[in-house]
């Protein structure tokens, strides 16, 4: 082999080494959790040096990847490289989870986690008790404690109901048993299946070297996604809504159209971005069908569905139909500004941009954001769903979907950072499915410099990854 080509980095090195050591970098000080009192870096949850210790150990795993690919080419292997993202895994997300969850356990139940948490492990004895999660305050629970002055989900839910169906069961066994329970308990084994998950979403091809690179660089994109994986250590809910959603794409990809959709309902019932994304899913099955006798697609159209729609009047209609008022209180009105107590206004996005000019004059002051989210939302939707119809499939789909979503979000009462690391891991196989678009974006920019056109989406001197037979 060649020493330039030998010594070029692959596409999942470039992808893994950048992703890693970026975030690595971002441990010292950006990425944080909730602790005691107030939210602090990562490498805290672990005393006296091992703090240090482990930050080193972060640092020498995200480095050693694209060392070793430099070092080694097509002799780093396929396994090999898988057991090198699994472990940068395991200790940048998987061991201080464990660690925020022994630290709870082991001092008080409001520490150590996210206040939404709490609300869903809440949230599920509520309903054990014969109680409406949705028509009931939080006073009498952890919460109250939680570090936040005057905070008003103690007064609503605003989830959807099946993070607290699914944690039920677990609550009753634990709390039955006197043991300890922490939603995470489900939280971070639904976000290793997500990365379970996310290679199946790249179909296999005949050039099995650059599907075991592109799979490779989707895990390192979601796994490790720094608006998204901090926040599996303080116990927030995006992975238990991802879990379902790639499980649905991967199911899309294979033409598993009845047990995807299923798939999808799930998430949908879980939280209200995937339930942004129904409507783009149902453009995408009818376009699909385009060419049938009309009996024949809306009969292709039931049998795709059914089975999501049944389990999200499951869900969904006892509630609703247990108390109306409460359940349009905490979903819509809290989440929008017309509730006594509402969300309170913050975040990154359009109303931090309102607050910064003095436009807001307090975090509890209704403004008609909804107007600026349909504003954006509604032609980003016309434009991905008339993309939709030229090109059917699921690369433009998530692309579609994705942006509508951000636009959406954006314009909101709030929009966090997690919110953005959602949209972005919804987006993530995009350049994988279509890396023609990678290519056409990376032109337009050579071009917009001056530059001459590459043939390949990552750049001409860029391995795909090792060999297929070397042990992938």
């Amino acid at each position: 082999m060649a020493d330039g080509v030998r010594r070029s980095l692959s596409l999942d090195a470039i992808v893994v080494g950048g992703v890693a050591l970026g975030n690595w970098a971002m441990l010292f000080q950006n990425h944080t959790i909730v602790q005691v009192d107030a939210s602090r870096p990562l490498w805290e949850l672990f005393p006296g040096l091992w703090g240090a210790v482990w930050m080193l150990a972060c640092g020498l795993l995200a480095a050693t990847y694209p060392l070793r690919d430099l070092r080694l080419g097509p002799r780093f292997t396929g396994r090999q490289r898988v057991l090198h993202v699994a472990a940068i895994v395991l200790l940048f997300v998987v061991v201080p989870t464990i660690a925020a969850i022994v630290l709870r356990a082991t001092g008080k139940p409001y520490t150590y986690v996210q206040d939404g948490g709490i609300m869903v492990e809440a949230a599920a004895r509520k309903l054990l008790q014969g109680l409406d999660p949705y028509a009931v305050d939080y006073l009498d629970t952890p919460l109250f404690y939680w570090p936040m002055a005057n905070n008003p989900a103690l007064y609503h839910f605003t989830y959807f109901p099946l993070l607290f169906l699914v944690a039920l069961p677990f609550v009753r066994v634990f709390d039955a048993l006197h043991l300890f329970f922490d939603i995470r308990y489900l939280y971070l084994p639904a976000y290793l299946a997500t990365c379970a998950l996310l290679p199946f979403v790249i179909p296999a091809s005949a050039d099995r070297a650059r599907t075991l690179a592109y799979r490779i660089s989707l895990v390192a994109v979601v796994a490790l996604d720094p608006e998204l994986f901090p926040f599996v250590a303080e116990g927030r809910n995006d992975f238990f809504v991802l879990v379902f959603f790639v499980a649905g794409v991967a199911l899309l990809m294979r033409e598993r159209r009845t047990v995807a959709v299923l798939m999808f309902a799930l998430a949908a019932s879980a939280k209200l971005h995937a339930s942004l994304f129904l409507p783009f899913l149902v453009a995408y099955l009818a376009f699909r069908e385009r060419g049938r006798p009309p009996r024949e697609a809306l009969l292709r159209l039931v049998r795709a569905g059914w089975a999501g729609v049944a389990v999200m009047l499951v869900i969904f209609v006892p509630f609703i139909a247990w108390s109306p008022r409460a359940f349009w209180s905490d979903i819509v009105s809290y989440n929008t500004g017309g509730a006594a107590w509402s969300y309170p206004i913050s975040g990154m996005g359009f109303s931090a941009i309102l607050s910064s000019l003095g436009l807001i004059a307090y975090p509890q002051e209704d403004f008609p954001f909804w107007a600026f989210e349909l504003l954006a939302a509604i032609p980003l939707s016309v434009w991905a769903l008339r993309r939709l119809r030229r090109d059917p499939s699921v690369a433009e789909l998530l692309l579609g979907s994705s942006i509508a979503l951000f636009g959406f979000l954006y314009f909101g009462r709030y929009f966090q950072g997690n919110y953005l690391g959602y949209v972005a891991a919804v987006a993530a196989p995009v350049p994988f499915l279509r890396p023609d678009l990678v290519r056409e974006l990376e032109n337009a920019v050579r071009r917009h410099l001056g530059r001459p056109a590459v043939p390949v989406g990552i750049g001409a001197k860029v391995r795909a990854g090792p060999s297929a037979s070397e042990g992938d």
